[in-house]
């Protein structure tokens, strides 16, 4: 194992990887990442990268929000109600030797969980005729990030065990080609 790390160390650790981009494209890209008036995101669908204008990107997000068809405001986060729940189910779990105590402080999570955050993957590949406002704003596919959410770990914790039984369902289809 020594003579593996060794050989490691001298032939690929340290090693400067050659730049795949001028100094110029490094600079446009800076100056792109840090321009407010636009949103840099990855198209829902395909490998596109898409610049919208950000009023614009507000105005769909905005239209999607006030359709109460699908949201309700809240007058409060709901997460101040729901973490009781969640540290009294996860305690439960504990005491009746379901979890280890390990697993019962990662389900835990972050003493201050952050709220879940709104944002959209534009629908570029969608006929821009039907578009929100046809030819000019893309509809956007709506994304609630549960990131270091109150329930964020109790979901990749169940997903864990999950995964592994999906793919044994008869219905189970691994992707498109699969199908």
């Amino acid at each position: 194992i020594q003579a593996d790390i060794t050989h490691f160390d001298k032939h690929f650790r340290g090693r400067q990887v050659p730049p795949n981009l001028s100094r110029e494209e490094v600079c446009a890209l800076e100056h792109l990442s840090n321009n407010k008036h636009i949103v840099i995101k990855p198209a829902d669908k395909g490998s596109a990268i898409v610049i919208l204008d950000r009023e614009q990107y507000l105005w769909e997000g905005y239209r999607q929000l006030n359709d109460t068809k699908y949201y309700t405001k809240l007058a409060e986060p709901i997460y101040l109600n729901t973490i009781p729940k969640v540290i009294t189910i996860i305690n439960t779990l504990h005491e009746k030797k379901f979890v280890t105590l390990k697993q019962k402080h990662y389900l835990m999570g972050d003493t201050v969980p952050r709220p879940r955050l709104f944002y959209m993957l534009p629908k570029i590949h969608k006929d821009p005729a039907k578009w929100s406002k046809p030819y000019v704003i893309p509809p956007g596919r709506p994304i609630v990030s549960d990131c270091s959410s109150e329930t964020y770990r109790t979901a990749e914790y169940i997903d864990h065990f999950l995964n592994p039984l999906s793919t044994t369902h008869p219905s189970f289809i691994k992707d498109t080609y699969h199908f």
